[in-house]
């Protein structure tokens, strides 16, 4: 008999005709024996389900659930969650890749961590190979991977993301392609925001951390990332998810004395993402003016969390 606890893999699927297939073949071949794969399908407009049909005929332990409209991936990713046999969940995205050691080199982390701190209350991400449309490669780190004895948890993680206090080398993004943990942290704070289009990852996290969560990094990029556009990345659709997600945790930014100067930090960031170099700087002088010492910590900050990236980039992995 099969020892190994049964973990879903969770792949969200729309308008993905060219590469659903592709991905899907990446779970299939992983080197982990017991798992179940649920696809859904957030009511695609091509030929994504067409394109699966080969492979949920031949695969038993695949299950395909369509949605009957568009809800959006923090919708699909919950479907996942709710439908979900498995004790862990690793959510694989319908143009992505991962290695076929991915589910077996995460859950041996997250046990060993487990023994570590007496917790299950863990969640584990990987660094990724991103790949442009160009062709060019770009390795994507995550969350401190560089010792088990001081991985980040709780309000620790949720500061770093919301007003980017530092806690320590080397800091790289939390994306859910990468991502696995117990279905029973997803349920502990009720999955991810179906309100966001955008920015659903971040807010889990946050939502995670304030929680308690210890967050794993592997520096190993499991999963080969296929970086697109489309409407929902556009900037103005970045702004508006991020606002949202932002005033979800106004609360919390009011009890440690940093909403308002949030707000007005994230104005500044999108003028910048944006080109509007002269609201740009009008902004920052007003905030420079009005909050000195949190906009000097903020720029600190900055620099000490991009410390040590680019030699990270370069010498970890030659693409």
């Amino acid at each position: 008999m099969n020892d190994q606890p049964l973990i879903t893999i969770g792949l969200t699927c729309f308008n993905a005709e060219t590469t659903i297939h592709r991905a899907l073949q990446s779970a299939l071949k992983q080197t982990w024996e017991n798992y179940e794969i649920i696809i859904v399908d957030d009511c695609s407009t091509d030929q994504s389900v067409e394109k699966m049909s080969s492979l949920l005929k031949r695969h038993h332990q695949i299950r395909l659930i369509q949605h009957k409209k568009n809800k959006g991936v923090a919708a699909a990713r919950n479907t996942i969650i709710e439908n979900a046999n498995g004790e862990f969940i690793a959510f694989f995205d319908d143009d992505d890749q991962s290695l076929s050691n991915r589910l077996s080199v995460q859950y041996q982390k997250m046990t060993e961590y487990q023994e570590l701190v007496g917790t299950e209350n863990i969640i584990c991400h990987s660094a990724r190979v991103q790949i442009f449309p160009d062709g060019s490669k770009k390795y994507e780190p995550t969350l401190h991977t560089s010792n088990l004895q001081m991985t980040p948890k709780g309000s620790a993680v949720a500061d770093l993301i919301l007003i980017g206090r530092p806690i320590g080398l080397p800091i790289g993004s939390m994306a859910t392609c990468s991502q696995m943990a117990r279905r029973s942290t997803y349920k502990s704070v009720n999955g991810f925001n179906e309100n966001l289009r955008r920015s659903e990852d971040t807010d889990l996290n946050v939502r995670l951390g304030l929680n308690g969560t210890y967050f794993l990094g592997i520096a190993e990029p499991l999963v080969h990332q296929t970086m697109t556009s489309s409407e929902d990345k556009h900037i103005n659709e970045e702004r508006k998810n991020a606002l949202e997600w932002l005033n979800n945790h106004k609360i919390y930014l009011e009890r440690i004395g940093w909403w308002e100067h949030s707000i007005r930090w994230l104005d500044i960031k999108f003028d910048y993402l944006s080109g509007q170099k002269l609201k740009f700087i009008l902004r920052m002088i007003f905030l420079v003016t009005q909050f000195p010492l949190k906009t000097t910590k903020r720029l600190i900050w900055i620099k000490m969390n991009r410390g040590g990236g680019s030699e990270i980039n370069s010498k970890i992995h030659k693409l």
